[in-house]
């Protein structure tokens, strides 16, 4: 984290305390002096993978096709989201 790093140069190198430091980023003193206290940045591990929604049998081609062709159309003649639906869901999508 970029602010972790920022709070220990003001406190360890730059000399300044961990009030002032406290107003200036908004942080309690005790988050600032949890920083301090540890030699790594604070890291995030998920729990579980992020789940990926697919479109089945191919639809996410067809639709990227759709997207492409709308891209060349004026504004005004674009499809919406509820228009993109229909038509795959004319096509045979079923989710």
């Amino acid at each position: 984290m970029e602010s972790v790093s920022k709070i220990r140069l003001w406190v360890l190198v730059e000399g300044r305390s961990i009030r002032s430091v406290a107003r200036a980023t908004g942080l309690s003193r005790n988050t600032i002096k949890k920083y301090l206290k540890d030699e790594s940045p604070p890291s995030y591990q998920r729990q579980a993978p992020p789940v990926r929604h697919k479109l089945c049998n191919g639809f996410d081609l067809r639709l990227q096709d759709l997207f492409d062709q709308d891209q060349k159309r004026p504004r005004r003649e674009r499809r919406t989201a509820v228009r993109l639906y229909e038509q795959l869901v004319s096509e045979g999508y079923t989710g």
